[in-house]
């Protein structure tokens, strides 16, 4: 049976797959128009602020389809999503403000 939180948990982990999809593919396009290597796109907050949030939305929507599926996942499971979209979440947050300081071009040291 499809529920309104089924098909939002399941629309929220095939948008973040999408999205990191979609960022990697423009961040090849932009590599190689601008001659970089991957080493250098790699370490680019342009690559890693919207692949952090693209994963931030992947793992929250399967998170919630571990939780509204009709036959829920283990707890362990539905844990381990929820840590791993947090994290992103904040790595995401930290990429973000990392190019709106020093540019989206220049790549993250360290």
């Amino acid at each position: 049976m499809i529920s309104v939180q089924t098909l939002v948990a399941d629309a929220l982990w095939v948008l973040g797959l999408a999205g990191a999809l979609a960022a990697v593919s423009y961040m090849s396009w932009v590599r190689g128009v601008q001659k970089w290597t991957w080493a250098y796109t790699l370490k680019t907050p342009l690559l890693l602020a919207p692949l952090s949030f693209s994963l931030f939305l992947f793992s929250g929507g399967l998170a919630l389809a571990g939780i509204f599926s009709s036959w829920p996942a283990p707890w362990w499971q539905i844990i381990a999503w929820s840590v791993l979209s947090a994290l992103f979440g904040v790595q995401g947050g930290l990429y973000t403000r990392t190019g709106l300081r020093t540019g989206w071009d220049a790549p993250i040291e360290g």
